[in-house]
């Protein structure tokens, strides 16, 4: 373990203070930089938009690409900090080479990538692996890439290939959004001089449908249906404990990383609340080639929140844990497996398609308890803005574009037919007057 490292663990472990290790570490660069006689270059300082900024440079030799290098600080302080932290970190890891071809460059953008969550970046590798680094489009020269090399590139993951489908559009601009940050950053280390990939555009139409899965919400007849299966199939059989965390999911409206990341203390059942503030995510660590299952923060700030909770998400939730209780399960966990650990997302789909073929209803997804949630709500007249809340959107487009779905309803039939036969009617009248 480095030095740095070491500070870094005691900040971490409560031991030490963030500003003194930083103080440490500025010390140990300043000293290994002035015993191999690097010297601090002149700091200029200039007017930028009103404001004062200071500015000095890294020399070409002395570059990690070998290409001349601009440190930029609000003060004159943070321009030093600055600079000595970039030589201090050339010197000890060595310059690199810039990369060649668009494989090379989107490594290196996915090693340096700090500003996601990991499991964002497993998505970029995933990507990279699976759709990007076999392309013929990886191996060409950044400096060689144009506007239609872009194109192609596109046209390349929406083609069918070998007899299968091509790519979805929602994975194909993922995809594309993936290698233009690539080239971005590219441009921005000045390895290239454009990114021609920002201005492609997708055609949705070329994109496969075959294997997109139709979103959905449950009606009022299948929630019903849900409900006596999910308490005659317990009562009767003590079977499909999990049915109950199913149902508690459509009256909370939690995503299920939300969800299954809850612990009982969470739930006030005196106040009736359900606070929110973690999710439970599973993804692949590609650099240190391991399956990571952790809490992380929720996706957004606006997920942060405590719900108000109604008679029915109060009911199913107390019936989740009376039966963690028959079953003997001890755990601090609101969804749990039989030992008492987290159970994630990928095990409930599991128990709710078994449970719903048991009892021949339609399976869907764990997505579609959030669905029918903001669904049912808003065919109830309940303002869109408090559903948004409750789901931890920002925008109530988010929640009407992406979650609310018009359900089978002949209500709805009965009241159309209504309208038209009145104005049929209305229509008949006047033209006997005529």
């Amino acid at each position: 373990m480095s030095r740095f490292e070491e500070l870094d663990k005691l900040v971490k472990d409560g031991m030490m203070d963030k500003e003194a290790a930083d103080d440490i570490k500025e010390k140990i660069m300043k000293k290994a930089l002035e015993e191999k006689n690097i010297i601090m270059p002149t700091i200029t300082e200039h007017m930028r938009k009103g404001k004062l900024q200071y500015t000095c440079m890294i020399p070409a030799s002395k570059s990690r690409n070998g290409k001349r290098h601009q440190i930029t600080g609000k003060t004159r302080e943070e321009c030093e900090k600055k600079w000595a932290a970039e030589m201090y970190d050339i010197e000890e890891n060595g310059k690199e080479t810039a990369p060649e071809t668009i494989s090379d460059l989107m490594i290196e953008w996915m090693r340096k990538k700090k500003d996601v969550k990991k499991q964002t970046l497993s998505g970029y590798h995933s990507h990279f692996e699976n759709h990007i680094k076999n392309a013929p489009f990886a191996d060409m020269k950044i400096k060689d890439i144009r506007l239609q090399d872009c194109k192609d590139m596109i046209a390349y993951l929406i083609e069918k290939k070998d007899g299968t489908a091509g790519m979805g559009y929602n994975t194909v601009r993922h995809i594309k959004s993936e290698i233009s940050m690539a080239l971005d950053y590219a441009v921005a280390n000045e390895y290239i001089n454009a990114n021609y990939m920002s201005t492609v555009k997708i055609n949705q139409g070329l994109c496969d449908t075959t294997r997109a899965r139709k979103s959905k919400a449950w009606t009022d007849e299948e929630l019903q249906e849900l409900c006596s299966a999910a308490l005659i199939s317990w009562e009767q059989k003590q079977m499909y404990r999990h049915s109950a965390t199913l149902m508690a999911m459509i009256f909370t409206g939690c995503r299920a990383g939300e969800f299954c990341a809850l612990e009982w203390s969470d739930f006030d059942e005196k106040r009736r609340t359900l606070t929110i503030n973690k999710t439970l995510t599973s993804y692949r660590d590609y650099e240190a080639d391991k399956h990571i299952q952790t809490l992380s923060t929720p996706k957004t700030p606006d997920s942060v929140r405590v719900l108000e909770l109604t008679d029915e998400a109060v009911f199913w939730l107390k019936e989740v844990k009376r039966r963690q209780i028959e079953r003997n399960i001890k755990t601090t966990h609101i969804v749990s497996s039989s030992s008492g650990h987290y159970a994630n997302q990928r095990d409930l789909n599991v128990r709710f398609e078994v449970f719903c073929k048991a009892n021949g209803l339609e399976y869907s997804p764990t997505h579609t308890a959030r669905r029918t949630y903001a669904s049912v709500l808003y065919d109830g007249g309940v303002p869109v803005s408090e559903i948004a809340r409750d789901l931890g959107h920002k925008k109530i487009t988010t929640t009407m574009n992406s979650y609310y779905k018009p359900r089978t309803s002949r209500t709805l039939t009965s009241q159309k037919n209504a309208v038209f036969v009145t104005a049929v009617t209305a229509g008949t009248k006047t033209l006997k007057t005529l």
